[in-house]
Parts: C-alpha cells; sequence; structure tokens
C-alpha cells in the first residue's frame, strides 16, 4: 500500500509536516494539501441543507479509511520514508522531533528546518458505526488492531474513540494512532545525513495524557480526547469501560521510550538534544507567537497582524509571507478562545483575523463563532472571521477550501527572507511560561 494512503490526509500529524515541506520550499498550503479539483466539492457543500451537509462529510472522512482486510498491508516504516523524504532535500541547521503541534510547525517553518512526527493517524473503515458505543469500538480495535501491529514492532497503538468531537468522522472510521517507540530508519538517516554539523534536534515533549483501557501489549484503548471535555467528564459518560492505566494522550501526548532513541541517534552523530516540554498543545501558542513577532520586527515589519490558526486550518507559508504573527488554537474550544482572548489582553495588534476549523456538531466545550467574532474584536484597528461563514460554523466544510482564497488575499509583507536562528528562537522560548526549555 503506497505510504501516504495508508495515513489520514485529514489529521493534525499529516497536515503539519506537509504544510511544513511546502513552507521550506517556499510554497503555501492550499486546500489542506489536497487537489485543487477536489476544492470544488467543498465548496459546493455550502449549497447543501445542514443535515445533508454533515452526511457528506462524514462520507466524505470514512472514505479515507483504510479496509481492515489491508492493515497487514501497511509498513509504518515505509510511511516515515515518505514523511523524510517529503522535505526539499538539503541539510537543515536543525529538526524538530515528537508531538504534533501547530504553533511549533509555525516556528520550524520560521526556522527552516523540519519536523519528524511520532504520531499519525491510521483511519479504519467502519462505516455504520455508532460513536457513543464504547464496547463495540473496544471491541473492533482488539479484533483488528493486531493485523497492524503484527509487521509494524517500532510502534504501539493508541486507539482513540470520541463521541464528543469526532461524531461525524466516527460513524464512520476507527482512530488507530500509531506512535513510534524507537526511531525508524528514516529518522535515524535523516539525523545521520540531512542535518549540518552540529545542529540541534529538538524534541517536542507533549506531557499531555489520558487514562486508558490496556487491550495488548502494544495496544490501549482512549476514550475522548484532548479538546472541550475533560477525561473525567467522559468517563461519566454511559457505557465507558474502566480505564486501568494513564498513557500518553493518543494525538498530542509524546511516548516516553522513543527519547532513549533519539538520545542514543543524536550522541552518534554529535548532535545536541533539546527538549521543549509543555503539558498541553495549546501551551506554546503565546510563547510562538511572542518569538514570531520579534523575528518579523527584526525583518522590517511592523508585527501588527494577529493570524489565529484552527487545528489544521493553518498556512505557514502564507504567515510569514504576509508578515503575520501566528497564534495557532489547537481546536476551537472556549480553552483555546480564552487563551487568545488573554493574549490579546497582554499584546494588542491593530489587526486580528480568525481562522475556524469545522467538525460538523455542537460539540461540549466548542466556542462558538459569535465568541470567536468578539474576541477579535479585541484589535485595535479591525477584528474579524477570515473565510468563515459564521451561521454555518461549526458545519462550515467550506472553509477548508475558502481559507485558502482568504488567505491569498492578504497583501504580502515584502519582508526580507531570513531564518530564524534555532538558537535565537529557543533563547525567545526559555523562561515563557507553560513552557521549558531543557538541555542544549
Amino acid at each position: 500500500m503506497p505510504a501516504e494512503e495508508a495515513v489520514a490526509s485529514f489529521d493534525s500529524a499529516s497536515a503539519f509536516f506537509i504544510a511544513l515541506a511546502r513552507a521550506l520550499d517556499g510554497r503555501d498550503f492550499p486546500y489542506l494539501g489536497q487537489a485543487r479539483w477536489k476544492a470544488l466539492p467543498v465548496r459546493a457543500s455550502a449549497l447543501l441543507p445542514r443535515p445533508l451537509r454533515c452526511r457528506a462529510y462524514a462520507i466524505a472522512s470514512g472514505k479515507e479509511g483504510v479496509a481492515v482486510d489491508r492493515l497487514g498491508d501497511i509498513d509504518l516504516d515505509e510511511v516515515a520514508d515518505w514523511v523524510a523524504q517529503t522535505y526539499p532535500d538539503r541539510r537543515y541547521p536543525g529538526v524538530l522531533i515528537g508531538s504534533s503541534n501547530g504553533a511549533l510547525t509555525h516556528l520550524a517553518a520560521a526556522c527552516g528546518i523540519p519536523w519528524l512526527p511520532q504520531t499519525l493517524l491510521v483511519p479504519v473503515r467502519r462505516r455504520g458505526a455508532d460513536p457513543a458505543d464504547m464496547t463495540a469500538a473496544l471491541e473492533f480495535g482488539r479484533r483488528h488492531g493486531p493485523a497492524l501491529l503484527a509487521h509494524n514492532t517500532r510502534v504501539e497503538l493508541h486507539q482513540m474513540q470520541d463521541a464528543n468531537q469526532d461524531a461525524l468522522s466516527g460513524s464512520q472510521m476507527a482512530y488507530f494512532r500509531v506512535k513510534w517507540t524507537s526511531l525508524p530508519p528514516a529518522y535515524q538517516q535523516f539525523l545521520d545525513e540531512r542535518l549540518e554539523p552540529g545542529a540541534p534536534v529538538v524534541v517536542a515533549r507533549d506531557t499531555s495524557t489520558w487514562p486508558v483501557t490496556r487491550v495488548g501489549d502494544r495496544h490501549v484503548f482512549q476514550v475522548g480526547a484532548q479538546g472541550g471535555m475533560t477525561p473525567e467528564e467522559y468517563l461519566d459518560e454511559p457505557g465507558v469501560p474502566v480505564p486501568d492505566e494513564t498513557a500518553a494522550e493518543a494525538e498530542w501526548g509524546f511516548a516516553e521510550p522513543l527519547l532513549d532513541g533519539v538520545g542514543e541517534a543524536a550522541r552518534r552523530t554529535g548532535h545536541p538534544v533539546v527538549e521543549l516540554r509543555y503539558g498541553h498543545p495549546q501551551h506554546p501558542a503565546a510563547a510562538v507567537a511572542d518569538v514570531l513577532r520579534s523575528w518579523t520586527r527584526r525583518r522590517g515589519g511592523a508585527a501588527q497582524r494577529l493570524l489565529v490558526s484552527s487545528f489544521v486550518v493553518h498556512d505557514p507559508w502564507r504567515t510569514i509571507a504576509t508578515g503575520s504573527v501566528p497564534f495557532w488554537t489547537f481546536f476551537p474550544v472556549r480553552s483555546a478562545a480564552r487563551d487568545l482572548s488573554d493574549h490579546l489582553a497582554s499584546t494588542p495588534y491593530d489587526d486580528v483575523d480568525v481562522l475556524l476549523f469545522s467538525h460538523g456538531v455542537e460539540s461540549r466545550g466548542l466556542a462558538d463563532a459569535r465568541t470567536w467574532q468578539r474576541i477579535a474584536g479585541q484589535a485595535r484597528r479591525r477584528g474579524r472571521l477570515l473565510g468563515v461563514d459564521p451561521r454555518a460554523f461549526p458545519a462550515d466544510f467550506a472553509v477548508f477550501a475558502r481559507y485558502t482564497t482568504a488567505l491569498r488575499s492578504l497583501p504580502d509583507g515584502e519582508l526580507p527572507w531570513s531564518p530564524l536562528a534555532v538558537d535565537d528562537a529557543l533563547a525567545g522560548l526559555r523562561g515563557a511560561a507553560r513552557l521549558s526549555v531543557l538541555g542544549g
């Protein structure tokens, strides 16, 4: 099976690394990395009544799923090789490796360095499923997870089932998130051959954890996920299996065993290891915004536009090209909205443009469009939702095509391109709230 067909394109890890690879090549990230022709039906979905629109979204999500009888054909080492080969073929002044994080993706783009993800999503076709039926979901994973694990001994499986935020896509597929617990050969080769002498290996180490049920030696089942509800609120729902341990959060959390392999490879190749440690995917956003605001000013920009990205609706290169300061929100939920509001209270901007990711349901903890518009209104001159139809949110799926036009309509900053030095970026993050920089 081709590597790019084994993992979801509509996921944080794949969207972030492909967007970053394009940014390192001086290109934007249109249509979430999809072909332009695929954007046409996405735009047309705005014409459908909401129930039909949501149904179409669910079915389209499910089409990404791998058939269960193909799970044994997936070679995740080949997927790792595809990831590494997606980046432009040259040497880099550093590399980021580990947890998914949109804010750090923006930082890596500014530094001109790649990110090698620890976690990827293998979507598994499961049509007509009830996302709230945890017993059936657990049994599905118990039955089909071993086929994926049998030939991929370097990963562990964190099956995730979230009936709150993934009610639509969860009706059509199961979320098999895999985490490398030792370095795949392609990543080792990348560290051996693609780094400049002495370049740091920066580990993005999100310490998020979640209660899980152990299914097998390398397989856990997680109910819910980081977003609008706490783990305790998920566990209070009926039919949830009793967890028996805590593990790295499925999508964002860093699985500790990988750290040993990174350290060993870095020592062998003479590269220092630096850890960026934080406790929640939202935590790096404000610190990264501050660092990139200073960098933009040093390049001669005013840095007076804050461009707020939302989950995978982002574009590192257009953010840089427009001289905007990025503030990434992990999901359009209330906690992320509070973080954005707090940042604007401490750091004023003339213009604030807010992108919003749509997942189709009024999930618990979601912040509505009026909330985001009100926060954008903290701008000194103009605050607005960008490329968003507030009447359709959170079922505004046309935003996945519309955001491209919206970003391309922003004026270019016309600033000289000079990458942010990795050491300067790390120095800027040291001492930031809710983020630790260790080593280096």
